[in-house]
């Protein structure tokens, strides 16, 4: 049976070349009919027409009409300088081309403007919200009938949500502590017992701030139906008093004053951390400084070993911990923390168990840009053969499967359709494992009405928010399944494309015979094991031989009928659709050394192979373009060591390494050689930069 399934791929986008263009402008053009239509009949048709004819026929009209016109062929025109992102040959930032059904979700929803801060403002788009969010929190593996999520403008939005929310139900404890010392209403509940680390039960009452700061939230968040019941209030009456004492409405310096002895709670995150972590914790008046960058291993991972070092030293010395912060597809590098290591050290904890300290804390995960990559969790169908176009779909690592497994373990995962979903900007989103959590930051206006249990702007940080990007959401899902065959297979040809240029990159040169070397900042492992774990390669050479022998050269269809290939080209490199490298250079017939000349060397490399403004983009000169980032040699020392130490280049704290990244949302990139196409430019372009370096 031939697998088919890759051609139904080419239905989603409008195409490199534009090819599904007639077709996408039919449904553009219908839903502007369809829209004009609904104007006319849906609401009160027999209203009159206020744009006559005799309108129509005046001047004025006529000419706003043509400024209009105007405008907009200068817009076309202004846009034609913008990045050619739709393109095989583009590989840099994580932007490719929007899906078909997304973006015709967006505009026709668009076209109804509905402001999703509320159900009266959006009856229909924040429907659509809340099914997105629901599904997106099963994708993530949360239970679809505790959890809720939501959608946000974008990644950082929903991270600072996640710190805000995991903020407030840190501090509640000791607001509930200080609303029954306070208020006589609450007097019968002076007895409620919480559960601690450990599951030691204590009155509420004589807990210490210490112990108040490491309630396990699952309590936490069960303190308020207790206490109610307790006291014989409604849930009503008992908000309104706690309010009062909430750090939300209090600020954290109340609760500094009161309880002097309380330390600075910390956020530890990889050092590769997105910055917007740092600016969540500005944001909220925790300060940077409470965000603690976790060294990285040579995999470019949070080291949990280190992790684990920190979470016990700020237990022995009474600093709360907020939350651990795992990273589900880093930007620069694509790495995967290992959340089966956090999650189950934040157990232990917990239940102070397996030799660990008795500490409490909120686990998130960064999936903004590798959540829609748990769709490739349902192993694919066998690949058989199929023809020259065919991308077969990768499945994730065996490692990548037990970190995706653990994320349904956290409190909260980002995550952004905007990014691996393919939907037009703005739609990042939140998910929560328990929904109550989310009313920790609940604000209401008085103005806006939703409908009970409907409304989706009650909570995080936004207000008006465009009911097109739900829409957009919606209708992707509805069309793209959120499961192997749809995008599992999407993004599985691109997992499969992504490690076929890791292997191109790797062997691109012949060091004892070129003039360059290109290192992975994930490095060849020294050994290769096939499907039934038999020994491939063992040692470094035969490393680089079984990829040139079984994977440099062979079409798509010869790789997907080798299951070893398979196999081998799932475990190589990093673990979400980028490719991070340093290309050196020789002087004289030996490596640069000089660290100055090797971030001046890839530079030059990316100046070659990059557009940054409109002139040079509606040149059409660039024939292939991909990212440069700048590493801090401190923070990725690790992944660093071998590439800089083969060429014998010295780099230290305070400095950056220039590396290049090329990242693939592409899923036809290795289709119809196209990769061996792109690898000959690239190969090209570098002998040119070696040549200036000369």
């Amino acid at each position: 049976m031939n697998d088919q399934d890759y051609k139904k791929v080419a239905a989603w986008f409008i195409g490199p070349n534009g090819e599904n263009g007639e077709w996408f402008s039919e449904m553009i053009q219908n839903a502007i009919a369809e829209h004009t239509q609904y104007r006319r009949e849906h609401y009160k048709k027999d209203d009159p027409a206020y744009i006559t004819d005799e309108i129509k026929a005046s001047d004025e009209y006529r000419g706003q009409k043509e400024v209009v016109e105007r405008v907009q062929s200068a817009l076309i025109e202004k846009l034609h300088g913008s990045v050619p992102f739709y393109t095989p040959r583009y590989q840099a930032h994580m932007l490719w081309d929007v899906v078909i059904p997304g973006a015709v979700g967006y505009m026709t929803a668009m076209l109804y403007n509905q402001n999703n801060v509320a159900t009266e403002a959006s009856p229909a788009t924040s429907q659509m919200e809340y099914e997105v969010g629901q599904q997106l929190c099963r994708m993530m593996g949360f239970d679809g009938d505790n959890a809720w999520g939501h959608i946000t403008a974008d990644g950082t939005i929903a991270n600072l949500e996640a710190m805000w929310a995991a903020r407030n139900i840190k501090y509640l404890p000791m607001a509930v502590k200080e609303a029954l010392e306070q208020e006589a209403q609450l007097s019968k509940a002076k007895n409620v017992e919480v559960e601690l680390c450990g599951k030691v039960k204590k009155r509420l009452v004589d807990c210490s701030a210490w112990e108040l700061l490491n309630v396990p939230e699952e309590f936490a968040l069960g303190l308020g139906s207790a206490v109610c019941q307790a006291a014989g209030i409604p849930t009503e009456q008992f908000n309104d008093i706690l309010a009062a004492y909430q750090v939300q409405n209090k600020g954290l310096m109340y609760y500094a004053r009161k309880y002097p002895e309380m330390k600075l709670p910390k956020i530890f995150v990889p050092a590769s951390c997105h910055y917007s972590w740092p600016k969540s914790a500005t944001v909220l008046g925790l300060g940077k400084d409470c965000v603690e960058g976790i060294p990285l291993d040579d995999q470019c991972r949070m080291n949990n070993v280190l992790l684990t070092e920190r979470v016990k030293a700020c237990a022995a010395e009474q600093i709360p911990i907020l939350m651990v912060v795992g990273v589900v597809g880093t930007t620069e590098e694509g790495a995967v923390d290992e959340i089966s290591g956090i999650v189950n050290l934040r157990e232990n904890c917990q239940n102070v168990e397996h030799d660990a300290p008795a500490i409490a804390f909120h686990v998130h995960c960064d999936a903004a840009w590798g959540g829609y990559l748990r769709t490739m969790m349902i192993a694919p169908k066998a690949l058989r053969s199929a023809g020259e176009s065919f991308v077969p779909a990768l499945p994730m690592s065996q490692y990548g499967q037990r970190q995706y497994a653990s994320i349904a373990r956290a409190d909260t995962v980002t995550v952004d359709p905007h990014k691996a979903g393919f939907i037009p900007y703005p739609a990042g989103s939140l998910c929560y494992r328990n929904g109550d959590l989310r009313t920790m930051i609940t604000f209401d206006a008085s103005y806006i009405y939703s409908a009970p249990g409907a409304g989706m702007g009650t909570y995080g940080l936004e207000g008006s928010k465009p009911g097109a990007a739900a829409a957009a959401v919606w209708a992707a899902h509805q069309a793209i399944p959120l499961d192997q065959s749809g995008y599992g297979r999407l993004l599985g040809e691109c997992a499969f494309s992504t490690k076929r240029y890791y292997c191109q990159w790797a062997t691109l040169s012949d060091p004892a015979q070129d003039d360059f070397e290109i290192r992975m900042l994930v490095k060849l492992p020294n050994s290769l094991r096939g499907a039934d774990y038999k020994l491939l390669a063992q040692n470094p050479q035969e490393v680089r031989d079984y990829i040139k022998t079984h994977i440099i050269g062979r079409t798509n269809e010869e790789i997907s009928q080798d299951k070893d290939a398979m196999f081998v080209l799932s475990e190589l490199g990093t673990d979400v659709l980028i490719n991070t490298f340093l290309v050196n250079f020789k002087v004289n017939g030996q490596w640069n050394h000089d660290l100055a000349k090797l971030n001046e060397f890839n530079t030059k490399i990316f100046g070659k192979f990059s557009i940054s403004d409109p002139a040079t983009a509606e040149a059409d000169k660039v024939d292939y373009v991909l990212m440069k980032t700048d590493l801090d040699a401190g923070t990725y020392a690790k992944p660093l060591e071998d590439a800089l130490g083969a060429w014998g280049v010295q780099a230290g704290e305070g400095q950056t390494v220039s590396c290049l990244v090329n990242t693939i949302m592409n899923p036809w990139t290795t289709a119809n050689g196209f990769l061996e196409k792109i690898s000959d430019i690239f190969k090209a372009g570098i002998e040119d930069c070696v040549k200036e370096m000369a």
